[in-house]
């Protein structure tokens, strides 16, 4: 069973899944590491801020199981189960994956032979055997910390039969991801890693280094790293010398550069005098999966934001607004509490802005003659960018009578905002916004829909009100509702 992420005119970027950035970083898969009886990776750091203080990290792999250290299909598999993940839509809050042996045989391409199981099988045998203890240095996004603890990658694996449509057996294997995998991919901390690409390399070094080297120049074109530290992030064993990390980089620089992802290697020396690599990315490469370009405009920074909300993750929620506009998204957004037999939010949103399926209608809560009424935005007034029913969304009662003092003021508080946070085009977070009355040292703010009456009191509320206290000579408060 395949997810599809393919519309009508929207391109197909089904070789596309999201990497958890960690396992992209730091060292995992022994698949340059010749020395694999000691079944232990480890690799050490120092992060040196600019006031001069040193953060010390260590990451040791360690392989408890007897079966020795994740190498090189290990890898294969781990890409498997994040494409897994993809073609599920999300990893589930309890981090349990279902699938069977044939569709992960499939993914990595071998046959359908008891030999290729049972590799397969040993390999999530080994995934889940492998600790990992790290001190300072599994990067934790949603508290912008790192951790210190052991842990695996999987907790559990389970392989069981189940019966089928048919009467028959089938294979049914659950893995689960461990609590930090879970909650690092789901605070978004991933890349693009193109699959298509990655299971068209032979070498495992040629793998490895092509999602070491795609996730560290995030985007960039060239992109450079001290020999020594290349050789530990890896791993390669322990060479002393330059000349043999280059030897053993060699062919999969040459691999890297025939498949069209480098387009040069060149070596030189730092300002330290430290053996280093610069590496150059081919344009074309970059051409094949551009990175999403959203324009940061108002409404898209809302509808992004509202779908995080909802629970579709940063990168995804990107995508959307990018491919399908903010009125498609935010209408889908505000259509989903009305939806019945929605069990997860965020993964239902996706695929209802890709798919646009019929909606279940919203119950009526209010009688036909309801005092209710919907007022389109007035042009002088700018909304937003919500939408019902597919048109701009005014405010939900009488539009407020505006008062010039009051409409003086708040233009000058905006201006002054603007000035202030050096953004000259900030005014547009407020468009829609309206002052109806300054009485008594506070300006009564009116915002066009309660949703962006919450986002602007979460994002620009304390600072403006800040600037408005401290205004020489006619010092207000704010007030900002929805009517």
């Amino acid at each position: 069973m395949e997810g599809s992420l393919r519309s009508s005119g929207q391109v197909d970027k089904r070789h596309i899944v999201k990497a958890e950035g960690n396992f992209e970083d730091l060292p995992y898969f022994s698949v340059g590491n010749t020395r694999r009886g000691d079944g232990v990776i480890e690799y050490r750091n120092e992060i040196r801020s600019g006031d001069g203080q040193v953060l010390k990290q260590t990451w040791v792999v360690r392989a408890l199981s007897g079966l020795g250290l994740p190498g090189t299909l290990d890898q294969d598999v781990y890409v498997a189960l994040l494409q897994i993940i993809e073609r599920q839509g999300a990893v589930p809050d309890d981090g349990w994956l279902s699938f069977s042996l044939y569709e992960m045989v499939n993914l990595l391409n071998r046959s359908h032979g008891g030999r290729d199981y049972q590799q397969v099988k040993v390999s999530l045998d080994r995934l889940a055997g492998t600790r990992i203890q790290s001190k300072n240095a599994f990067y934790r996004k949603s508290s912008e910390s790192f951790v210190t603890d052991t842990f695996s990658l999987l907790d559990h694996v389970q392989h069981s039969e189940v019966s089928d449509s048919n009467g028959g057996k089938a294979d049914r294997t659950r893995v689960k991801l461990s609590d930090y995998f879970v909650e690092s991919y789901n605070s978004d901390y991933l890349k693009g890693l193109d699959v298509d690409f990655y299971y068209s390399l032979n070498s495992a070094v040629a793998k490895r280094l092509y999602r070491f080297i795609d996730k560290k120049r995030n985007h960039r074109h060239r992109w450079e790293v001290e020999l020594f530290a290349l050789r530990d992030r890896i791993p390669l064993s322990n060479y002393k010398y330059p000349s043999k990390i280059k030897e053993k980089l060699a062919p999969a620089h040459d691999e890297l550069m025939e498949k069209g992802f480098l387009e040069s290697v060149r070596y030189s020396d730092t300002k330290k005098k430290a053996p280093a690599v610069c590496y150059k990315i081919q344009d074309g490469f970059s051409q094949r999966r551009p990175a999403v370009r959203l324009e940061r405009t108002p409404e898209n920074q809302i509808a992004l934001e509202r779908l995080k909300t909802e629970g579709v993750w940063g990168s995804v929620a990107e995508e959307l607004v990018a491919n399908y506009g903010a009125e498609r998204c935010l209408r889908y957004a505000e259509a989903l509490p009305f939806q019945k037999k929605v069990r997860r939010r965020g993964p239902w949103l996706k695929w209802a802005i890709q798919q646009a399926p019929d909606l279940d209608p919203p119950e009526k809560a209010a009688k036909p003659d309801s005092d209710i009424n919907l007022h389109n935005t007035p042009q002088s007034q700018p909304s937003l960018g919500f939408t019902v029913d597919g048109g701009e969304a005014g405010f939900d009662s009488e539009v407020p009578v505006l008062d010039p003092i009051a409409s003086s003021l708040w233009e000058e508080l905006v201006s002054e905002f603007g000035a202030i946070s050096g953004d000259e085009a900030s005014g547009s977070w407020f468009d829609g916004v309206v002052a109806t009355s300054f009485q008594d040292g506070t300006l009564d703010l009116v915002a066009p829909n309660e949703f962006a009456r919450q986002y602007i009191e979460d994002r620009f509320l304390s600072r403006l009100s800040e600037i408005a206290a401290g205004r020489p000579g006619n010092r207000f408060s704010l007030s900002l509702r929805f009517s």
